[in-house]
């Protein structure tokens, strides 16, 4: 036996475990029902076994308490999910009753961008680099300046971060944001 049938064999044997030990975990998309809102970036979803799957939305991270945008952002999933049959793409799965995922409405919206896009999450470039649709809402939110890209929000954070003691509650939504002063800021 000559050396080369050898080396093709050994080859073939290199390419096959590369595959093998590269292959994506790659779940197909499944179809669920949304049954509850957990948080504002997660979601209770029902593939149809009767047990709920705990669905994190991939990619985003949604606006700090601070921002005072929870009210809106769980008005909008409630309004919006709950109920509702969705298409779930895992992305990382930890267990079998949670996941990382897309999410899309079977009209086929991308929720994960839908909140990026209406202000109520950022981006998370290091989780989702790729994803051009999340980069793209998220330009859109800031050139029209919605949700945690609103000038007031971001006074507000600054100001609270500035004047180092607590502030209140009732301080927080008393304030007033000066246009004047914010425009000396940009």
């Amino acid at each position: 036996m000559t050396i080369v049938p050898i080396l093709v064999l050994v080859a073939i044997v290199i390419l096959a475990m590369y595959f093998f030990l590269n292959k994506k975990s790659d779940e197909k998309d499944r179809e669920g029902v949304v049954r509850d809102i957990l948080k504002k970036d997660a979601l209770a979803v029902d593939f149809g076994d009767g047990r709920r799957v705990v669905v994190k939305l991939f990619g985003i991270s949604p606006a700090t308490e601070a921002e005072m945008l929870d009210e809106k952002i769980f008005a909008f999933l409630e309004e919006s999910l709950r109920g509702q049959r969705v298409s779930v793409k895992p992305v990382m799965v930890s267990s079998s009753d949670v996941m990382a995922a897309e999410v899309r409405t079977l009209g086929g919206e991308y929720v994960n961008a839908i909140l990026v896009r209406h202000g109520f999450a950022r981006w998370q470039v290091s989780e989702a680099s790729s994803d051009g649709a999340l980069g793209e809402a998220q330009r859109l939110a800031q050139e029209e300046q919605v949700g945690v890209w609103n000038p007031a929000i971001i006074q507000l954070l600054e100001d609270k971060r500035n004047s180092g003691g607590e502030m209140s509650d009732d301080d927080i939504a008393n304030m007033e944001v000066d246009p004047e002063e914010q425009e000396r800021k940009e």
